[in-house]
């Protein structure tokens, strides 16, 4: 499918209105940038047929902007170059394909989006348009104005990627210091960190908030940004626990000539009340804290794709009985599981077929053998009757099985099973 944009340009909006007029557009389109101090670009590729076409799209747009107050140009092209400049400067408002090149040819030389210092030495060499400036060899404007002039014509004419950056709205959550004088030691951007920290910390605290994600952007003197986040498997807001994960990536930061201005973000919050003191020593709070700590730093180090989370699931099958949860996904709870039910903690996948020996048929086995080795046993307990469950498995290898916990001559503990070919198997052992 051919990309296609929409620039929307509105010469007297102000600033904080456009911010609100980006917001406001996100329903014409998911992706929306902010283009400028008085335009916005839509990427509404496979979106204009839910308003019965682009120019239907176009001009829902704009009239709706018109009972707002808001004088708006639109335009809708092939590229966001193209876009940008037939809505400030063309008489077509839609062009596609091939004649994009001939919508753009009478346009100035404003219309590519170039800085003013190119733009005032073209005008004084006599290229006025486009159409002009295309006349001229491309080896010879890239060694008079470099590489921004062509790449500009590129972008326009779509032989060359423009990238579009979605606009987001600042987090709620944020706080931010400027320096009068640069630094670049660990140990200074740690005491403005903590200090961010203190800031954001209490303010969560107060509205009973927490975060798994808080992203620090360090700001250079020659404008340069450099990035460092930190992300938990649950809400948190303890600070010596935030700087713990955050001095493992602060290493990693390159002040070069020094960070002056520091923004500390929270994209999502959540709900974190308060814990409830307990007097009794016996209480467990602590120990889930330091195990949440602990998943905390690993998922650091590792990843959190790479953490998982054991919960207990309501099933008498054993492969179904628990399941993996990644550390950082939302906290289920588990299912209780019954003290009548004896389990071992190990288990073996895929089950080891085993051939056993039972003196009656459909009796209990008194012995079995694992890779030659025989095991006479001494006692044992079953069966335990176990069918499939079809929300799960319908199609199961094993379907019915009958599960036996034995004990072997030397006081080793299996678990074993028959299913219904009647075929043996070794599933796990007791510790």
């Amino acid at each position: 499918m051919a990309r296609c944009f929409l620039s929307l340009y509105c010469p007297d909006i102000a600033s904080d209105h456009l911010t609100r007029l980006v917001e406001w557009c996100d329903r014409y389109s998911p992706l929306v940038a902010q283009d400028g101090c008085n335009g916005i670009v839509l990427d509404i590729t496979g979106c204009a047929h839910l308003f019965g076409g682009e120019s239907p799209l176009l001009l829902d747009l704009q009239r709706r902007l018109h009972r707002m107050g808001i004088e708006s140009h639109g335009a809708i092209a092939d590229t966001w170059g193209a876009a940008w400049a037939l809505a400030r400067y063309g008489d077509r408002f839609i062009v596609h394909g091939e004649n994009t090149r001939s919508a753009l040819d009478p346009l100035p030389v404003e219309a590519l989006r170039l800085p003013n210092e190119i733009v005032l030495e073209l005008r004084r060499l006599g290229l006025v348009t486009i159409a002009e400036l295309q006349k001229i060899p491309r080896s010879s404007l890239s060694v008079r104005f470099g590489d921004t002039l062509l790449r500009r014509v590129d972008q326009a004419l779509h032989q060359a990627e423009d990238p579009l950056t979605p606009w987001r709205s600042p987090a709620e959550y944020r706080a931010s210091r400027i320096l009068a004088e640069p630094i670049s030691t660990v140990g200074s951007v740690e005491y403005v960190l903590h200090d961010l920290l203190k800031e954001i910390c209490t303010r969560l605290e107060k509205n009973h908030l927490g975060s798994r994600h808080m992203d620090l952007t360090c700001y250079r003197v020659d404008g340069t940004v450099d990035r460092c986040e930190v992300r938990t498997s649950k809400p948190n807001r303890a600070i010596p626990h935030l700087m713990r994960l955050f001095s493992g990536r602060l290493e990693k930061l390159w002040a070069d000539f020094g960070f002056e201005t520091f923004v500390l973000s929270v994209p999502d919050v959540e709900a974190l009340h308060p814990a409830q003191l307990s007097l009794s020593p016996l209480d467990a709070t602590d120990d889930e804290e330091s195990f949440d700590l602990l998943v905390d730093r690993l998922g650091m180090r590792l990843g959190f794709a790479a953490v998982n989370r054991i919960r207990v699931r309501e099933s008498y099958l054993p492969e179904h009985a628990v399941e993996l949860r990644p550390a950082a996904a939302s906290t289920l709870a588990s299912a209780e599981w019954p003290a009548y039910r004896v389990h071992p903690i190990r288990l073996i996948d895929p089950p080891m077929p085993i051939q056993v020996s039972i003196l009656i048929p459909g009796g209990s086995p008194v012995q079995f053998f694992i890779e030659q080795k025989q095991h006479r046993i001494v006692r044992s307990e079953g069966p335990e009757r176990l069918t499939t469950e079809w929300w799960h498995e319908p199609s199961s290898r094993h379907g019915t099985r009958d599960y036996y916990r034995i004990e072997d001559d030397k006081g080793f503990r299996f678990w074993i099973f028959c299913d219904r070919f009647q075929h043996w198997f070794l599933c796990g052992h007791f510790a």
